[in-house]
């Protein structure tokens, strides 16, 4: 379904957005809007997963370049349809649509629903096509929806042969797409377009930065070179140069000299865009070298709009160290201050890709982590009833949703022993899933003290672990989706060359990671108990695709990460990074698991920390579709 409605896409590109989704589900007035003017949707959800939805909420973003912003609007039913108006600035070229419902999303197969706008003369907008390009080639992942660099090509090839200036305001994301699409003579395409820009007069900061940046990534060491002496004579004091120092500086291993590096950094460039980084090292140097005290100063009283987060960081590394616990209280209580006002009064401005009540979420969340650090350390000196007090706050901030905080919270009321609330929270928690499996033995000890026996804990315990399983089912079964897999050939770390094909008949789960990636790294001892719980059934196989390196040697670079660890995994080499275009990925880690024959049945992007959920939910999705 998903290939189906991308070609309808690319073949009715010049039509109108009633024509490119044909019949009532989604209409708009006037058929060819205009920047400014109130635009009104119309949404027929009987064909879509929102069909049974009692309200439903119209995520609307426009987009020029990039998202230009999100905003949530409650439609209005009228007969079968629902309806919502809203208008769009004059810097936007179109707009991606999502509909919210109830409890499921309708994101036209995870492509989003598109309103290309037009000028007064009822032709579309000169970037229209680039714009939504940039999309489908980079950004669209940050609204859930698949990223396609087939997609992206095709849309700016569109775009530049009908607007051919629209290519120097796009041409980064655009050899971005080239390099990924071109397979053979992607390099030939490239070095085209930088000679092409290279001949322009007066080259600008962005010009060079682009030159440079692309020529050593091409490794076009010579052409490279030219244009960073360029860039420094005629910019000595501009972005990239400052790029560069702040590079250097942070490569800078003496505390001291690091520490006096930045700070002379900043009294060259008071105003630099690089003063939020350079503000986040000298707090993570003092935070290294125990300068504690320093911290709390230079957090105080040198860092502009310090962010509840920063006061969290460093009142937790204190925590964890036992270092000046009645510092590190008055630390986080400062953190928890400046996270109440921020909820109130942000230092930061809302990221376009945040609507209002997510940008509210991402504050409470902020003020729910001080919080809980917060209620830790009064905990650790023995102040019981405040932290106790902290803890709750914190988990309710989260919605009780964070497993960590909700375990926090759970073992302070028994160790207060309010048994009687701890087996209702704990209860709660585990049922939603959103516990941790330390969580199990509190609720023992709360179920035991109010009345409970040690024998029958199992059966209690039970109803709760089938009740969290079976809202992982439902979920599962929302996510469920059915198109055929890419097939691929790789080479493992053992030279040996494997195909997706030599797994057929049995379930696949493709794990694209790469060894700096993070959460990739987070996700691999859930990852190894799950090889070693559902490979050894023979009907699963675990595939490991490294991808998305940028080492001399990656095959030694990833042999000696998965050595170090002592992990059973197979691992394929994407050294050209093909597959990974292939699948579509704008993110890793991504998993997808894929059926005996060959269609991909499950997607799973990031890694939300819980390890054990990880587990039994990749064991459910084989059960599902094995």
């Amino acid at each position: 379904m998903k290939k189906r409605a991308l070609l309808v896409l690319f073949i009715t590109l010049t039509f109108t957005i009633s024509q490119l989704f044909a019949g009532n589900q989604f209409t708009v007035k006037p058929v060819k809007p205009v920047p400014g003017e109130k635009i009104t949707v119309t949404y027929n959800p009987e064909n879509t997963p929102l069909k049974d939805s009692k309200s439903i909420t119209m995520i609307a973003c426009p987009y020029g370049k990039f998202i230009d912003g999100k905003e949530e609007i409650i439609m209005k039913k009228n007969g079968a349809n629902w309806e919502a108006q809203f208008a769009v600035s004059d810097t936007s070229y179109g707009v991606f649509i999502i509909f919210e419902g109830d409890e499921n999303k309708d994101t036209n197969n995870k492509n989003g629903y598109v309103i290309h706008l037009f000028g007064k003369d009822g032709k579309e907008l000169p970037g229209t096509y680039a714009g939504l390009g940039g999309a489908f080639g980079s950004w669209l992942s940050i609204l859930d929806l698949d990223t396609d660099q087939e997609a992206a090509y095709k849309l700016f090839k569109k775009e530049f042969s009908v607007n051919p200036d629209q290519k120097k305001d796009f041409l980064s994301n655009y050899l971005a797409t080239v390099n990924s699409v071109e397979k053979e003579k992607g390099k030939e395409t490239i070095l085209s377009e930088l000679k092409s820009l290279a001949q322009k007069d007066n080259l600008s900061e962005g010009d060079l930065s682009l030159l440079i940046s692309w020529f050593d990534r091409l490794k076009e060491t010579e052409e490279s070179a030219k244009y960073k002496s360029i860039v420094n004579e005629k910019y000595p004091n501009g972005n990239y140069s400052q790029m560069q120092k702040f590079l250097a500086l942070r490569q800078i291993k003496d505390a001291e000299e690091k520490m006096k590096s930045f700070n002379d950094f900043l009294n060259a460039y008071p105003n630099s865009v690089y003063k939020m980084n350079i503000h986040s090292e000298i707090l993570r140097n003092y935070i290294q070298t125990g300068k504690y005290s320093e911290a709390k100063t230079f957090l105080t009283e040198k860092f502009t709009g310090a962010t509840a987060s920063q006061y969290n960081s460093l009142a937790w590394s204190m925590f964890e160290k036992n270092a000046d616990l009645n510092l590190a209280l008055d630390i986080a209580g400062k953190g928890v201050a400046v996270g109440r006002e921020q909820l109130v009064k942000p230092a930061q401005p809302k990221p376009a890709y945040y609507t209002a009540k997510e940008w509210e979420k991402y504050g409470r969340n902020s003020l729910g982590m001080v919080l809980d650090t917060y209620g830790m350390i009064q905990d650790k000196l023995g102040k019981k009833d405040e932290a106790l007090k902290s803890l709750e706050e914190a988990a309710e901030l989260s919605g009780f949703e964070n497993p960590e905080l909700n375990e926090n919270y759970s073992r302070l009321l028994v160790e207060s022993k309010n048994y009687q609330k701890a087996k209702t929270e704990i209860e709660k928690y585990i049922s939603d899933g959103f516990s941790t499996p330390a969580m199990k033995d509190l609720l023992k000890t709360a179920f035991i003290q109010t009345g409970g026996s040690e024998n029958g804990f199992a059966g209690y315990y039970q109803k709760f672990e089938d009740a969290a399983k079976e809202k992982i089912i439902a979920k599962l079964k929302k996510d469920l989706i059915d198109e055929p897999a890419p097939q691929f050939s790789l080479v493992d770390l053992n030279g040996k060359k494997v195909s997706l094909a030599d797994f057929k008949g049995k379930v696949v789960i493709v794990d694209f990671w790469a060894t700096w990636c993070g959460p990739c790294l987070a996700s691999f001892p859930g990852m190894k108990l799950a090889v070693e719980k559902y490979e050894s059934t023979g009907k699963a196989k675990f595939l490991f695709l490294n991808t998305w390196e940028n080492v001399e040697d990656k095959v030694k670079n990833a042999g000696d990460f998965i050595s170090k660890n002592n992990y059973p995994f197979h691992v394929l080499m994407d050294d050209k990074n093909e597959v990974v275009s292939a699948f579509k990925v704008s993110g890793i880690p991504t998993k997808f698991i894929i059926d005996g024959k060959g269609n991909i049945r499950f997607k799973s992007v990031g890694f939300g920390g819980n390890t054990d959920e990880m587990v039994e939910e990749i064991g459910i999705m084989i059960s599902m579709i094995e």
